[in-house]
């Protein structure tokens, strides 16, 4: 009896089993996710892995996207294509060319990723990592993309402003040249009878010109009453070797008092027998390593009668740190002068 009843329990359990799996595997067959008994409706396998139809959906759907991205930028290439055949490409054409289509790749891109991310969003939203994932590939995207579009922005914002400025400067040098150009040197220089502020060089001669004279000419004024700042040097046939201005006058004072063992006599004294030799081979400390008289010789220039003061102004360009041109019957430096312009007289022109 013990035998029989434990044979007979045995398989009344197995089939009891059998019959729970079948229970089971009956109840999942209607139902939207079971495994034992093959891919329910809403399920189907891909490559051997389960995927939901909303799954494939959201796949179909990024595809389509990729494709639509790539079928506009091909579009825009095509045409970009045509034109560059039409007209000949040069540096110009190809940095318009690459900037267009960085900013049109750019956008393409920026609306591709922010589909897909929208996409992956409402079709896994249950899925937290890969919504997650999504929003750092977005969040690392976009300010690539943005620095490429600001960055041809900029360059052609910058580019356009910087042409335009040209082109004002360009129009304004030419008008002030044809100002010039309208004027005769004759009609605005100073006539060599109106010069205020000149000192005789004895024996011709720029470093036997006494400091006292100089002092003495620096304290004259214009017919204003303003100060006058600077003072010309002539030979006794009044050909011009030099000119010193106010603040080469108050540079030589300060070199000589901060120099030690030197002694220089700058006042205007009947007992000041100090000449321009004293000071002539001293370094300018704001023309360095140039020595004062070159500085006072080598600041002017000369231009001939019957010219204009487009080319006076030339001819003081033509010299560093020159604001003063001499008129000569041609031009000559070794010749009496017979007027005198100065940066003031072109400005004057200029701004009328």
């Amino acid at each position: 009896m013990a035998t029989e009843t434990e044979t007979s329990d045995t398989p009344s359990g197995l089939v009891s089993e059998a019959g729970g799996a079948g229970a089971v595997q009956s109840s999942g067959g209607n139902g939207s996710g079971g495994t034992a008994g093959g891919p329910g409706f809403f399920e189907q396998n891909l490559f051997g892995m389960p995927v939901s139809i909303a799954d494939l959906f959201g796949i179909l759907l990024i595809l389509l996207i990729i494709f639509a991205c790539y079928k506009i930028y091909n579009s825009v290439w095509k045409q970009e294509g045509e034109a560059t055949e039409a007209q000949p490409d040069g540096n110009g054409n190809f940095r318009d060319l690459l900037a267009e289509n960085i900013v049109r790749l750019s956008i393409v891109a920026l609306l591709g990723v922010s589909l897909i991310v929208v996409a992956i969003g409402i079709l896994a939203a249950s899925g937290e990592e890969a919504v997650e994932n999504s929003q750092y590939v977005f969040a690392a995207l976009l300010p690539l993309f943005g620095t490429w579009i600001g960055t041809v922005l900029a360059y052609y914002f910058s580019k356009q402003n910087f042409e335009a400025a040209s082109k004002a400067t360009e129009s304004l040098v030419k008008m002030s040249v044809q100002k010039l150009r309208a004027v005769s040197i004759e009609e605005a220089m100073i006539p060599l009878g109106s010069i205020v502020g000149v000192v005789v060089a004895p024996n011709d001669k720029l470093r036997e010109v006494p400091l006292q004279k100089v002092a003495e000419a620096m304290e004259k004024k214009l017919p204003g009453g303003r100060p006058i700042s600077r003072v010309v040097i002539l030979t006794a046939n009044n050909a011009c070797i030099g000119i010193i201005h106010r603040s080469i006058w108050s540079e030589m004072r300060a070199v000589v008092a901060a120099a030690s063992g030197t002694t220089v006599n700058f006042k205007n004294e009947a007992a000041n027998k100090d000449t321009l030799d004293k000071v002539h081979d001293l370094e300018s400390e704001t023309r360095a390593p140039e020595k004062f008289g070159n500085f006072v010789t080598h600041s002017i220039a000369f231009a001939r009668a019957g010219a204009t003061l487009a080319d006076a102004k030339m001819r003081m360009e033509s010299r560093d740190d020159c604001q003063d041109v001499f008129v000569t019957a041609n031009g000559s430096a070794s010749e009496p002068i017979i007027g005198w312009v100065t940066n003031q007289e072109i400005s004057k022109v200029l701004e009328a």
